[in-house]
């Protein structure tokens, strides 16, 4: 398998190994993706007279096995850091019922929120969209599938050090596009620069990319074909699926 999926990606792992200050790259991104995530989803925390309704457990659990994942992520890098490898292997394996858990959790909590047609922090403001909170449904489900198909990927691949780590860094900037929306829900003079949200979404996906073109003078495949992918893909929900006939079809099928 080793050999297979080091010729897929058309060079050897070693070639793509960090041995400078670099290494310690994706520490900093597992880092601040943990960062973001709190500074979007804290000041409904902090503050709950801003919520439309009592968080229920369903929120709670969703709330949690996502922040967990962040939590998880960021110890993975470090214990790849610290070379306790077969730690980091056992948590790994450990991880994919977690991923699991919040894929379905995801769904489920993002099918509970728009039968209410509002979500509990307030940010997300469904009940003021033109199409409806059904319209909105698309962006975090997106995100969920993005997720679970990036993780499985990476899981898949990881005997390829290089292309493994990348994918499991884009399964987490999958999900920060809900913490961009939080933010800029919650502070009310960011709606009128809808760039507030776009920007950082697209500069995420190109972090990745960045990084290998300043460390190693070339962009790794799963930098080039995964950001472009997830950008794609964003940009034809954005721009085209979410406010289709089709759509809104399927996903009152799917809240009936």
């Amino acid at each position: 398998m080793g050999v297979t999926q080091a010729s897929a990606f058309g060079r050897s792992p070693v070639q793509w190994t960090d041995r400078t200050a670099g290494r310690w790259f994706f520490t900093a991104a597992a880092t601040a993706s943990l960062l973001i995530s709190i500074a979007s989803f804290a000041p409904a925390i902090v503050h709950p007279e801003h919520r439309p309704g009592t968080l229920n457990w369903l929120s709670v659990v969703h709330g949690l096995l996502y922040f967990l994942w962040l939590v998880i992520f960021v110890v993975q890098t470090l214990l790849v850091q610290v070379r306790k490898v077969s730690i980091h292997r056992t948590l790994g394996t450990a991880s994919m019922f977690l991923a699991i858990a919040m894929v379905a959790t995801g769904y489920i909590a993002v099918v509970a929120m728009t039968r209410r047609g509002f979500d509990f922090s307030g940010d997300l403001a469904l009940s003021t969209d033109p199409l409806g909170p059904i319209n909105q449904m698309i962006f975090p489900l997106s995100e969920a599938f993005e997720f679970g198909l990036l993780v499985f990927a990476g899981y898949i691949w990881r005997r390829n050090l290089a292309a493994h780590k990348r994918l499991m860094l884009f399964a987490t900037i999958a999900l920060l596009p809900g913490s961009f929306a939080h933010f800029v829900g919650y502070y009310y003079p960011l709606h009128a620069h809808p760039w507030f949200l776009n920007t950082p979404v697209l500069l995420s996906l190109t972090v990745p990319a960045l990084y290998d073109l300043i460390r190693f003078r070339r962009i790794h495949p799963v930098s080039l074909w995964v950001g472009a992918g997830l950008f794609s893909a964003n940009a034809a929900i954005n721009n085209y699926i979410g406010a289709s006939g089709l759509w809104h079809r399927i996903a009152e099928w799917m809240i009936r």
